[in-house]
Parts: structure tokens; sequence; C-alpha cells
């Protein structure tokens, strides 16, 4: 038996048993949708008392896949070996080079972020900008190049 497990309205999990909490629905559903379920929990949601196809499914798989991108690390080390590489830079022209362009920018606050224990993808400035895209974007890179950057420990090789 599969069954596919309803709290308050929403889909809450799957299981090959029933759940016996009392504010659980328990729908027995296909092997079929089971496991088309358990390989990808946002294609299917509970509407009108059945299982159907995710009408926003397209734009929330891509909005977790953004959320997946942006809780990625990368050490410090990581970044300047990347940026080295690439552009012949570290951090310290990275500085002049950012201080040149953003002259309003705080260069002692950015040298302290050059400092962190990691570089987070997600990173925001105050305007929801992510801030390695601001500093990609300087270079010539997109927001592609930095998730690529992220997932690969260097950047890409632009022609």
């Amino acid at each position: 038996m599969y069954y596919i497990f309803i709290k308050n309205g929403v889909i809450s999990g799957s299981g090959e048993a029933k759940c016996l909490n009392e504010d659980i629905i328990n729908l027995e559903v296909s092997k079929e949708l089971y496991d088309d379920f358990v390989n990808d929990n946002l294609k299917y949601i509970f509407s009108n008392g059945e299982i159907i196809a995710n009408p926003d499914y397209e734009k929330e798989k891509i909005a977790k896949h953004r959320q997946e991108l942006d809780q990625l690390t990368l050490t410090p080390a990581d970044v300047e070996r990347a940026l080295y590489k690439a552009k012949g830079m570290d951090f310290d022209d990275l500085k002049h080079f950012i201080s040149l362009n953003v002259p309003t920018i705080d260069v002692k606050a950015l040298s302290i972020e050059f400092r962190a224990k990691d570089f987070f993808r997600g990173a925001k400035l105050s305007d929801g900008t992510r801030l390695i895209d601001m500093v990609g974007a300087m270079l010539g890179y997109t927001s592609d190049d930095m998730d690529y950057l992220f997932i690969n420990k260097e950047l890409p090789v632009n022609e």
C-alpha cells in the first residue's frame, strides 16, 4: 500500500504504511504516483479532496533550485584562487577595483567580508541584490556565472 499524507489540507509527506496521527489523512495512491511524488514532491498538490498535478510546478521548482544555490558557501581561499586564476587578481586588487568603480563603498567593511569564514552565495545587499552578483557583474560575470563559481570553485571561461 502507498499513501500520501494530508495535514490541514496540504500534502505533508508519504509512506508505505498509514500514518496513525489523528491529524493526518491517509490517501491511498498508485505505486506510480507514489514513486513520482517521492522523486519530486513539488509535482503534486492536494485540491478538492484529491491529489492533482501542481499548476505552479515549474515556478516552484525554479524557486527551490534558487534557494538551494543560495545556501552554497565557499571559503575565502576558494574565491581568491578562482579570482586569481580567471582574472589575475587577488582580494587587494579586487578591493582597489571596487573602490574605483563604486567610490561610495566602505572598503574597510569590504575587507572584513573578504576575511569572513565563508562566502555565502545568498548574501544580499540592503536593496535585495546578491552581493556576489554585484561584484561578479563588475568583473563581467552573470548571476549564472556566479552560481557556476559556487558549484565548481572556479569561474567559467568567458570567450
